[in-house]
Parts: structure tokens; sequence; C-alpha cells
């Protein structure tokens, strides 16, 4: 390539810093790209060659090239050289290096990374595969050497941050992601300037295993309060303070007071149009209480209307069911007294399911226990208090008692399903068919995984709350059918059927649960032999009916 004029002006080093002349060496060659000089898929010129052309150092030269590579025009191919990508000039955003001297402007980068990369950080958690972690490990490896030795910082931190990016499984957000860790050069330059400070190092790796131990928990919530504090922390080390007004000292859970208000289920219901079998049973409904009496705890998601064991009975009655499961709900936290006074209230045709911390004493588990309590419940979509983190904890606790842990999950939102609950000590319970939008397809890996739990007998599946993942606003749902008919074909023995009584916080039209019974009863192709392994058979083996 030859030397032109905005080359020239370039080769007096003296002139400008190192970090001035990475960006216009990476400027010139965005602008070799940009304007066809060089194509898709040629080799830009090595290392050397940039190195004499320009009169600069080797590590000028790799940290322009570096730009180039994280803004997604040069892929390198080891051994080979750098290359221009196919992708070069497809890109229209942009954002500009010279700007980000003004402090303003790096704001505003600023802010933007802090929602995106709190974002990234959760969607991480919850779908990394084990092979993303092993990738995420091992770049927070590299920079964890790096901070200890007293090298340079950048490219490992931007390593880490593109490996979360990676494990979002979002190609958009990842590809988006990528680009922007392009721009944190400038604030990353700034801060490895101040690294000299061996406790400074040591709160900077603090704070990136924070993120890694979150990812490695797969909690969502840690992971993105983990990368909220690093972010506001850097910025503040770049001199920025009350970034969006979001001060580390005033954060909370996201989004914690926002608790609307449910709509009341359909008391008035019809007969079904066949008769269920003796003992039939709900394996999955609510009871409210007086929020007077009994207060909601205020980290909630929604607000749900009283629904009465009263109300629930008439109902039962009507469908023809026997027997019934009382699920605690989310609005309650870990108090379960509306629950176990339903037990009391209920008597022998009813078990419930409790929220509880790992601080329970035994005494406690003993007397729920007897009082009719099968299970745990561990609700990973509602705000409850508990988090993915207490899944293995919580088995270890309710083993001896033979309980079993009942979890409301999206699976297309969780990583390595089948690995994580194949070898649990308790029974697994599954909410909701796994609570996945039916727009993903039953091909997706996480159905597939609940598909094969379910044929080893490794878990039991709810057939319930088809509206929640539903496309459709009102009942009949057929986009649910080919997820419920999927999940009996695997294996019908270990399969339930639940109302979801009263159906707290659904955004489609409240449906009446004699129409949700006779969906089941297709669902079923109107076996009478499948309809009494499921309302009967599998509920009397599970709860101890």
């Amino acid at each position: 390539m030859e030397i032109d004029d905005r080359t020239k002006a370039m080769k007096n080093p003296a002139s400008v810093g190192r970090s001035q002349l990475s960006v216009k060496i990476s400027r010139y060659l965005e602008t070799e790209i940009t304007e066809g000089r060089l194509k898709p898929g040629e080799r830009i010129p090595s290392e050397s060659q940039l190195t004499e052309q320009f009169g600069v150092s080797r590590n000028v030269v790799r940290e322009a090239v570096a730009r180039l590579k994280s803004d997604g025009l040069v892929e390198s191919y080891q051994g080979s050289g750098a290359f221009v990508s196919s992708k070069a000039h497809r890109r229209s955003f942009r954002i500009d290096h010279d700007e980000l001297s003004s402090m303003p402007k790096l704001r505003q980068l600023y802010e933007l990374r802090l929602d995106l990369e709190v974002s990234a950080a959760g969607m991480a958690a919850r779908r990394r595969s084990r092979s993303q972690l092993a990738v995420i490990q091992a770049a927070f490896g590299l920079l964890s050497e790096s901070l200890a030795t007293g090298q340079p910082v950048i490219e490992p931190s931007l390593a880490f941050k593109r490996a979360i990016a990676n494990a979002t499984g979002n190609e958009y957000f990842k590809n988006f992601m990528l680009f922007l860790t392009a721009h944190i050069f400038e604030a990353a330059s700034f801060e490895q300037r101040i690294l000299g400070s061996g406790a400074l190092r040591e709160a900077v790796l603090s704070e990136y295993e924070s993120i890694l131990q979150a990812i490695e928990l797969g909690d969502p919530d840690l992971a993105r309060r983990a990368a909220w504090v690093q972010i506001i922390n850097s910025a503040e080390r770049n001199g920025l303070r009350g970034l969006q007004g979001w001060e580390v000292t005033r954060m909370t859970s996201l989004g914690e007071t926002y608790a609307p208000s449910c709509a009341a289920p359909v008391l008035a219901v019809r007969s079904p149009s066949r008769a269920l079998p003796a003992d039939a049973c709900d394996c999955h409904f609510h009871v409210i209480g007086d929020p007077a009496r009994y207060p909601f705890t205020p980290h909630r998601s929604y607000t749900p209307p009283q629904a009465s064991l009263a109300q629930y009975e008439a109902m039962r009655q009507k469908l023809g069911l026997s027997r019934g499961v009382i699920i605690q709900p989310s609005v309650y936290g870990y108090d379960n007294r509306v629950m176990l006074q339903a037990l009391r209230e209920g008597g022998k045709d009813y078990r419930g399911v409790v929220v509880i911390s790992d601080q329970v004493s035994e005494d406690e588990l003993l007397d729920m226990d007897r009082l009719g309590v099968r299970g745990v419940r561990i609700n990973l979509i509602y705000k409850s208090g508990v988090e993915v983190s207490d899944v293995a904890t919580l088995a270890r606790k309710v083993a001896p008692l033979g309980w079993h842990l009942q979890l409301l999950i999206d699976i297309s939102e969780f990583a390595d399903l089948h690995e994580t609950l194949a070898n649990l000590p308790v029974d697994v319970v599954i909410d909701h068919m796994g609570h996945m939008p039916a727009s993903v397809g039953v091909e997706h890996p996480g159905f597939q995984d609940l598909l094969r739990l379910t044929r080893e007998a490794k878990v039991w599946v709810k057939l319930s709350g088809a509206y929640r993942f539903t496309s459709l606003r009102q009942p009949p749902y057929p986009d649910v059918t080919p997820y419920a008919k999927a999940l009996i074909k695997a294996n019908p023995d270990r399969i339930l059927w639940a109302s979801d009584w009263p159906h707290v916080c659904i955004s489609g039209e409240m449906p009446d649960d004699t129409s949700l019974i006779e969906e089941f009863f297709e669902w079923t192709g109107r076996s009478e032999a499948i309809l009494r392994k499921i309302l009967v058979d599998n509920p009397a083996r599970l709860y101890g009916f």
C-alpha cells in the first residue's frame, strides 16, 4: 500500500500520544475499507508493514487493529493475519472516537453501556451453556493474570465482555455488544493509567469476579447488579459521578416497586362435557387472603385480588374435582400463613407447596409436613425472594422429608436444564409446561431437554397456565397444543394437570375454568386411561393422597 498524504501527516509520533496514534491508524484503515480500497476478504497490511509505514511500535499497531476487530471490520485467522470482514460495509450506527475526549460524550457512552451490559450479564446468567461459561471463565483468568502482573488489561477486559455477550444467545444483541466494546478503549485506556495502585487493581478484579460468580450460579439478578456496580465504579474512576442518577448506594432490586393489580377470576363456571374420574386432582391453585391481615411483600411483581378457599371449592365442585394442591404464591414471599391455614381448613383432600429460605428450622419443616406440605417452590420468573442458586441448597434441605422441588422457570432461558436437574436428590416438578413462549417452537433445545427429562422420569410436568405462554389473547390456545401433546407422549406417568386458579398476573382475557379443562381433554385425545393417569394416579403418587 502506498503512503499518501494522510499517512505522511501521521508519521511523527512525537506530535501525538500513543492512544491518539492508534485511533488515527485504525481510522485510516477504516477509511481504506469503507471507501473500497481494501475489499471484503482481502488481507490488511501486516503488523510489520504498518509499524514501518507509520513509524510506530507494534503495540500501537496491535491496539489499532484490535479496535477494527472489535468494530467488526476485521477478522483474524491464526497464522494468516487479519482480513477485511465480509460484513464491513453493513454498518450504519457508529461512535466517533474523537468525540469521546469530551466528558459529556463519554457520559453518554457510559449510559448506553449501563443498560446494555447490565442486560447482557443477566441474559448470560440465565442462558449460558457450559461451554460458553468455560470461555467466560478463561477470559476472567487472563484478566486476573494481567491485573496481578501489571500487564495491560484493556484487551482481556474486552474479551471478558465479549464472552458474556456471546452467552446471551441473541445474535443481534451479541453483535451490537461486540460493536460497542470497540468503543470502550478510551475509558479503559484512562482506567489503565490509574491502575498502578495495588488496592485499585484488587477492587477492579473483585468487580469482575462478582459478575463471573453470578453467571456461574446462573443468577440473573445477581449478575445484573454486579455488572451495574462494575460500570458505575468504572465511570467514577473516569470522573463521571451519578451516572443516570444511579449511585451505587441507591441500588435496589430493579423495578421492585411495580406491582400492577390483577383481574379477579370468573366465578360462575359450567359443568364440563364429561365427568371427571373419582379422586381427580387439581395440582396447582392459590389462596389469597385479606391483605389487611396478611400483607403482601413489597418486593412482588403483581397485586392479586382476594381468592378464598370457599370460592375455590365452589369452582372445584362444579368441575367435578375431588382434591387439590395449594401453592404458595410469590406475593407472600416466605410468609406461608395463608396457605397453611387453608390446609388446616381443607383437611385430607388438600396438599401444599411452600416457599422457604435456607434458614427454616427442621421443626418448622416437620410442622408443615404434618399439615400436608409436600414440596418447596422456587419461582424464577416473578420476584419471590428465591434465586436459582437456591435450587441445590433447598433440595438437600427437604430431601429427608421426601418433599419435591417445584420450579417456575422459562426453560428457553435456563441453560443446561438436563444437567442441572437430572441428578438432584429429590423429585422435581416443572410448572406450566416450562413456561416457554409458544412462538419459540417445540424444537427449541430447552423444550427438548424437558422432553428428555420427562422420558427419563427425572421430572414431573404440569399441564397448566397455557395463557401464560400462548401468543393468543383468549382460549382456546391451539399454539400450546403441540407442547402438551409432546409432553404426554414423552411419559404420561409423569404428567399432572392444574387449573392455576385464580389465574393471577395474566395479560390476556381471563379464562373460565371449564374452557381450560375442555382443552385439556383435547390434549389427551379424550383417552379415559390417560385422563385417569394424569388426574388421579400421578397426583396420588407424588403428593401422597
